[in-house]
């Protein structure tokens, strides 16, 4: 008995062990163990560069074009990110999309020796697509019975896909396309839906501005709350002397941004610039004062972590090369930065690839390190690169990298000294600093206002962040259920509904196509269901004691922002319609991209199908033995990766009206290629469909991009091979940081 009183009384007087489970994450963390993580900023950084160093790029025409082009691919990718992350793969899924295409061409056209079925459109389509489907079927079921990988039983799909598509084409068109579906029967219906598009320049609404811009300020305010509410502590009752601070800074940051709207000298905007940011701290430090528990004073740190010096020296003198190539490096200098054909430039280029080859040799056997042959790969880069790219795309590249590497490193020093609020605000002066430097010496109106403009609202943002961390609480445990969420969702559900109802009576009462009468429907229902819950939102914040709200802000805020946009790009400005001439379309594929892409993440996120998904995936055998339809889950994926063939085959062949025998071959490989940018394990059980859709997104960016600034286009897969490359390790590092529980 005395040992055992002697054990327990030892147990008792241990620490607790902390489970890692019940470790509360903030939302910063949350968000980078996101699987899409790595796309999502290599998305922001690819954007930024093809802003930088092309004019029409950040246009309303240069995103219909790289979304175009992104929508194709995404339709595609998301669905086959579903099957790799039930971990499977599918070789036909290119080849699909393109015998889809030929199908309903051949059924529907009646040309030839040996002639078409000459069926009606409203059979050909219908029996594509039972086509598609059983070809998934096959597929699905073959893999399952034979236990084969897929892999190698969708190559053989692959290459009977490929045979017929071609065989057939010029069997009952002595050609190897396809052609005369505009001549098809039922042909305007069905181009109503697959070939229908969205002309921007045929709906002007003069008041677009204020919307989208108001849309962006209120998206991004509510988006600030939901954060808040997210990482810090609540206190029991709510400070009402706060809530006037904030009020009152609230009104002060109007007034400073409305009239630094309305006026121009640079006087003037120093001084209404100082009183909105103001403004806007103090309304910020008044809502955590109202709202959130005082944080306590942090203890200085005991031990001095040398890596805080080497960041901090690190992020300073990034920013200075960043300012000093902007300084020496002429921006307006189209020629190609080429230090390759001279004697010079081909001595580096033989000596980086000489050095890497000798020190990788070292490397395998164990004489230095395993990083070292990346010097010599560095090396060789530079005249490799220089003679790809102008002068001024050397400069906006090399800056923005620097830059924002700098920031980067602060950053992080910022974390590691336990100072964060402090250094969060000296990056934030960083920024500021850059941020004029940039407007004095910058020449086109995108770097002196629109760059400058985001530069100061990020560095707005890094100091409430610091003000918010010096006054505020964090939390320590994840909020509680909602309370009145699920009330509000109903409500604006049925409201919406009906609203969509309305409108589509309506629609179709002023004699609009069908397909135009339902998105609209959709559209305005989905608003209104929107702004109920905004608004529900919004009460529930202000007048009950509800702690989850946090979540519902940040929905409130990403759709606020999103709706922005939205109004952005669809409408267009009578001044802007008599400035251009440019016609501005968006194909029905990017709105079935977008649909897939919500559609992909809400299967995932909040249905048992999502998951069966991730459970057959990690383990098809372990799955089974919990009661996992594993066979069915399979098979279903692999259907549906032959529907959405299916659609994008029907958008190509309606685009067109008529098919090559070899469209959509080569293209699964892009698929995945796409889907593991985007965050999917190419062993299953792990991704996003999100992420996939940011995938296509970026493909597209590089494709266009490329081509709006006037590079060389035969190196865009060398770019894309490396984007593969570096988003992947990107993805893998901060998901590996971020997990660590602190």
């Amino acid at each position: 008995m005395a040992e055992a009183t002697t054990t327990t009384d030892t147990a008792d007087s241990l620490p607790p062990v902390e489970d890692e489970r019940l470790a509360h994450r903030g939302p910063v963390q949350q968000l980078l163990t996101r699987p899409e993580i790595g796309a999502l900023i290599g998305a922001v950084g690819v954007w930024l560069l093809f802003w930088l160093v092309s004019a029409p790029f950040g246009t309303a025409g240069g995103t219909a074009n790289y979304l175009d082009v992104a929508a194709t691919l995404g339709l595609m990718a998301i669905p086959v990110a579903l099957l790799m992350i039930g971990g499977e793969f599918d070789l036909s899924s290119g080849s699909m999309t393109g015998a889809t295409a030929v199908i309903v061409v051949l059924l529907s056209s009646d040309t030839a020796e040996l002639g078409g079925a000459g069926l009606s459109l409203h059979l050909a389509v219908p029996l594509s697509l039972a086509f598609a489907l059983a070809i998934g079927w096959f597929n699905g079921t073959l893999v399952d019975k034979t236990s084969l990988p897929s892999f190698i039983v969708t190559l053989g799909t692959f290459f009977i896909l490929i045979g017929a598509k071609l065989g057939f084409t010029k069997l009952f068109t002595n050609k190897v396309i396809a052609e005369g579906l505009d001549r098809s029967g039922g042909y305007e219906f069905w181009d109503n839906i697959f070939g229908a598009t969205w002309v921007r320049n045929g709906h002007i609404w003069d008041d677009r501005d204020w919307a989208w811009s108001g849309l962006l300020i209120i998206g991004a305010v509510v988006l600030i709350l939901g954060t808040m509410e997210l990482a810090y502590a609540r206190r029991e009752k709510p400070n009402m002397g706060g809530y006037l601070i904030s009020a009152i800074g609230a009104a002060v940051g109007a007034i400073g941004y409305i009239l630094l709207l309305n006026q121009d000298s640079k006087s003037s905007n120093w001084v209404f610039g100082i009183i909105t940011g103001a403004g806007v701290l103090v309304g910020v430090a008044g809502w955590c004062l109202a709202r959130y528990q005082p944080a306590e004073r942090e203890p200085a740190p005991t031990e001095h972590d040398p890596r805080v010096v080497q960041f901090l020296i690190a992020g300073v003198v990034a920013i200075i090369g960043a300012i000093l190539i902007a300084a020496v490096m002429d921006s307006s200098n189209a020629d190609r930065l080429d230090f390759l054909t001279g004697t010079p430039g081909r001595a580096v280029l033989a000596i980086g690839i000489g050095a890497t080859g000798v020190l990788a040799v070292l490397a395998a056997l164990g004489r230095v390190s395993v990083g070292y042959p990346a010097i010599g790969a560095l090396i060789a880069l530079v005249p490799g690169v220089s003679y790809m790219i102008t002068v001024q795309g050397a400069r906006a590249i090399l800056f923005g990298i620097l830059a924002i590497a700098g920031v980067v490193l602060l950053s992080i020093a910022a974390r590691r000294r336990g100072l964060a609020a402090l250094f969060t605000l000296l990056t934030s002066v960083g920024i500021v600093i850059l941020a004029f430097f940039i407007q004095s010496e910058a020449d086109s109106r995108k770097l002196r206002v629109e760059l400058f403009t985001a530069l100061l609202l990020i560095a707005l943002l890094l100091a409430a962040s610091a003000v918010a961390g010096l006054i505020a609480a964090r939390r320590t445990s994840a909020p509680p259920p909602p309370i009145h969420g699920p009330l509000a969702r109903q409500i604006g559900t049925v409201l919406g509904l009906a609203a969509g109802l309305v409108s589509l009576v309506l629609e179709l009462a002023d004699g609009d196509g069908i397909l135009y009468s339902i998105i609209m429907a959709v559209a305005k229902g989905g608003i209104v269901a929107f702004a109920v819950f905004a608004l529900a939102t919004l009460f529930r914040t202000l007048f009950t004691s509800d702690e989850s709200v946090g979540r519902s802000l940040v929905f409130v805020g990403l759709g606020s922002v999103m709706l922005g946009i939205a109004a952005k790009l669809m409408f267009i400005t009578s001044e802007e319609l008599a400035a251009t001439r440019a016609e501005t379309r968006f194909g029905v594929g990017v709105m079935l991209f977008l649909l897939f892409a919500v559609l992909g993440a809400w299967v995932l996120a909040r249905t048992q199908f999502g998951n069966w998904i991730f459970a057959v995936g990690g383990n098809k055998d372990a799955s089974r033995s919990v009661g996992v339809p594993a066979a069915r889950t399979k098979t279903t994926l692999f259907m549906l990766v032959s529907a959405s063939a299916w659609v994008t085959g029907m958008v190509i062949a309606f685009r067109l009206n008529s098919v090559q025998a070899n469209v959509g071959d080569g293209n699964e490989f892009r698929y995945i290629i796409v889907a593991v940018v985007g965050g999917c394990l190419l062993t299953g059980g792990y991704g996003s469909a999100i992420g996939a859709a940011i995938g296509a997104v970026i493909w597209g960016m590089i494709t266009s991009g490329i081509g709006f600034a006037t590079w060389n286009s035969d190196w865009r897969f060398l770019v894309l091979g490396a984007l593969l490359l570096v988003a992947v390790l990107v993805n893998n590092y901060v998901r590996s940081q971020a997990e660590k529980v602190r």
